[in-house]
């Protein structure tokens, strides 16, 4: 499931956000996601990992999400929740079990991007040049293989 654009193929790409008691940072994490992945040409979506959440993480990334959807309605979103917390490796692994992308970044919920942050990745990526960002972008059957 590769985008063309203007001759170009863009990896499809799934950005994995595990959180716990995180319901005051993932609005603003969510959006700067949303606002990057609109500016992609390729396939992308967010996925938020619920891990065992006592706080309102859920609910509010739900609604964030829907309201991004609004927005962006190019961009996919979704929360997966878990019943009991997790360590970080399972959630992330249930994230990427979810995920279309062929490429995958794992973000944490205090994270916010600059407006091409996604489209860098992808482009270092792609040419094999590591970035001084704390994202790495990931192919997928390693995340679903951790």
């Amino acid at each position: 499931m590769q985008t063309k654009h203007k001759g170009v193929f863009k990896p499809p790409v799934s950005i994995i956000v595990p959180a716990y008691n995180s319901e005051r940072l993932i609005p603003t994490c969510l959006i700067s996601f949303f606002q990057n992945a609109s500016k992609y040409t390729g396939f992308c979506e967010i996925i938020v990992v619920d891990n065992g959440s006592s706080d309102y993480t859920y609910e509010i990334a739900w609604a964030t999400i829907q309201e991004c959807r609004r927005k962006w309605p190019m961009v996919h979103g979704k929360v997966v929740r878990t019943t009991a917390k997790l360590d970080r490796k399972e959630a992330i692994k249930i994230g990427a079990n979810k995920a279309f992308g062929t490429l995958m970044a794992v973000v944490d919920p205090q994270t916010c991007w600059k407006s091409n942050t996604l489209k860098l990745l992808v482009e270092a990526h792609e040419k094999g040049i590591k970035t001084n960002s704390a994202t790495i972008l990931y192919r997928a059957d390693v995340l679903r293989n951790i």
